[in-house]
């Protein structure tokens, strides 16, 4: 697949080498999303995310809250994190959250609007 070109806002042209995937982590270091730097095409990025958090996380999860923008790495309160930098930053999807596919197998669950899962039949 040939690399797209991408216009910051500032309008230089941004031509990404290829496409990668890093971890997100929450404040317990659990990974909790997944950046993909090297492109702004939410399909494209998404495929490789829902590969990285099922190989991660777990064969049940995706990736999910695409959001585009221009990422660099950087600290915070020194923790390292993905900071927004238009100037210097690679374009990117961040994948905020990573979640399961399917309900928790031998559950039946409980579907709105057809009665109490507690009543039982009399």
């Amino acid at each position: 697949m040939e690399a797209e070109t991408i216009q910051r806002p500032n309008g230089k042209l941004y031509r990404p080498r290829k496409v990668v995937a890093w971890p997100v982590a929450d404040a317990d270091e659990m990974t909790s999303g997944v950046m993909v730097l090297g492109t702004h095409d939410v399909e494209r990025a998404r495929l490789l995310a829902d590969e990285c958090a099922a190989a991660w996380v777990d064969g049940g999860f995706v990736a999910a809250e695409p959001e585009t923008g221009w990422f660099r790495e950087g600290y915070e309160a020194g923790r390292p994190m993905w900071l927004r930098d238009e100037v210097r930053g690679r374009a990117g999807v961040l994948f905020r959250e990573i979640v399961e596919t399917a309900p928790l197998a031998g559950l039946d669950p409980w579907v709105e609007g057809e009665g109490d899962p507690d009543d039982e039949p009399q």
